[in-house]
């Protein structure tokens, strides 16, 4: 139970990042002019006006003080923390083999500047982080001189706080991220402005990716802005239903199911497959996903971030290190096919990406042992899936059911074969009580033939059940047991654990 506190324990902290203070969602015609203007990148609506365009930063006749720079600084803070949990390698060492004597003998050690780091480590990604600190604390409404304080303080609570608990501070990376990593973020920041300001789609588009704050901060609120329907959500401000959309929360219970309805949301999932005696410890899965709807609610787009990892585990006798691995990037959109009062039908296309770009230690080579989702950690490979859901609803009680066909290209490395071939399949039924918490009961099934399969057996089954709770605040449990297949030779049981926030 310790290392499933451990693993609880980081899934938590990768959602801890998106609190924000409370606010309505904002709704108003003028958005998408607004938010590809060059002036979105402050989130604050000013009422002066010059040019036509609003005044922001330090010409605009607000001064924000001191409280509000520590509120933000809270913020920054917290998605430094989280982001530390998602994406590094070696977890046991880089962040909880510490105690609090060691952080202060760390901290109280002079900065090195000779920190081991490569010289893109150093010159270039610890200064593209400070120029999204130094972007943050813009949209956020600070001037130019106090968005560049705010740089040197997130490095310096990074290296005294996040990396001070593992080794001592490094002075080229105090240096690096705010000397350059501010003038960068100035740079972005006007090269977004500008390209926004055209009437070329493609230089706006370009814009948003310079300077992403554009699409998470607006009126000092973090959320998402959704173009399709010209719509901000501030994580935090209550949820507005329509119809489709209070159906959807009541059907996006499953953990492995595709639900037919588009909704918003942002998820972050954890799972744990604790493994068989001869392989011991856990396989570890845990993901990032945010969906956007479109206005009309008949079609929406995602994007989903995993990261996959080993703890305890041993291949023919030998312990492969503990830690984790970047997977596949998935890409997918759905499509509302058939809706009548009570069922609906969508059909979906998803494209694994071949993200996974390390594997020096064979942890993801270890990781396809388990067959289940192999194409989300299979080096190399490309998977394109189409799939179609469906969903019957009548009172408290609702059934789904999913099919897809993937093919997965450049998959040599699986057993041979340059392409896979999968047919995949699942059901689920649920229950939701219309009490305190609104809780959903619910069992899932799902199945994967591997119709290319040359060494090991063409057939998987599982079945899952467990409990949701919340709308708009969504956490759900459950536990996933094998019932045939290659993967039961491996997997004892998972169990799982999701937020989701909907939108």
């Amino acid at each position: 139970m310790r290392v499933a506190h451990r693993y609880l324990f980081i899934f938590l902290s990768l959602i801890v990042g998106v609190q924000a203070s409370a606010r309505e969602d904002v709704r108003v015609d003028e958005m998408f002019d607004y938010a590809f203007s060059g002036n979105a990148a402050t989130g604050q609506k000013q009422d002066d006006e010059k040019d036509g365009e609003f005044v922001t930063g330090e010409e605009g006749k607000e001064r924000l003080g001191v409280n509000a720079f520590l509120r933000d600084s809270a913020i920054m803070y917290s998605g430094l923390w989280a982001a530390r949990f998602f994406y590094v390698r070696n977890k046991n060492s880089r962040i909880f083999d510490t105690s609090l004597s060691k952080w202060w003998d760390n901290v109280t050690t002079v900065p090195v500047w000779d920190d081991g780091d490569s010289f893109f480590t150093n010159w270039v990604t610890h200064p593209t982080i400070g120029a999204v600190e130094y972007l943050f604390y813009r949209a956020m409404g600070h001037g130019y001189l106090v968005s560049a304080l705010g740089v040197v303080l997130q490095s310096t609570l990074f290296e005294y706080t996040v990396e001070g608990m593992v080794e001592a501070p490094s002075l080229v990376d105090l240096v690096s991220t705010p000397l350059v990593g501010v003038p960068m973020g100035f740079a972005l920041e006007k090269s977004s402005d500008w390209l926004v300001s055209t009437n070329f789609v493609p230089a706006k588009i370009l814009g948003h990716i310079l300077n992403p704050m554009r699409n998470f901060i607006y009126e000092r609120q973090v959320g998402i802005y959704n173009p399709f329907s010209k719509t901000f959500f501030s994580v935090t401000g209550p949820i507005v239903f329509t119809p489709n959309k209070d159906i959807a929360i009541d059907l996006a219970y499953p953990f492995f199911i595709e639900q037919p309805l588009p909704m918003g949301r942002f998820r972050a999932d954890l799972e744990v497959v604790n493994l068989k005696k001869d392989l011991g410890g856990e396989f570890v899965f845990y993901s990032l996903r945010a969906d956007v709807p479109s206005k009309n609610g008949l079609w929406g787009i995602y994007v989903k971030i995993s990261q996959s990892g080993v703890n305890g585990v041993f291949v023919n006798g030998e312990e492969v290190r503990d830690g984790f691995e970047f997977a596949n990037v998935l890409a997918g959109g759905k499509f509302l096919l058939w809706k009548s009062h009570n069922s609906a039908v969508s059909g979906g296309f998803e494209l694994l990406l071949p993200t996974s770009y390390k594997d020096n230690i064979d942890r993801l080579t270890t990781i396809t042992l388990f067959r289940r989702n192999y194409p989300v950690n299979l080096q190399g490979a490309w998977t394109l899936r189409p799939y179609v859901t469906a969903a019957a609803w009548g009172g408290i009680f609702n059934v789904q059911a999913m099919v897809s066909a993937p093919t997965v290209l450049n998959a040599g490395d699986l057993e041979g074969n340059s392409a896979e071939f999968n047919v995949d399949y699942s059901a689920a039924a649920g229950v939701n009580f219309p009490v305190i918490a609104s809780p959903v009961l619910f069992a899932e099934f799902n199945g994967y033939s591997f119709l290319t399969a040359d060494t090991f057996k063409k057939t998987d089954m599982f079945v899952t059940s467990g409990v949701r709770f919340g709308r708009k605040f969504s956490p759900g449990f459950a536990v996933q047991f094998p019932v045939y297949g290659v993967d039961k030779d491996v997997d004892r049981y998972s169990y799982m654990f999701d937020f989701q926030i909907r939108f």
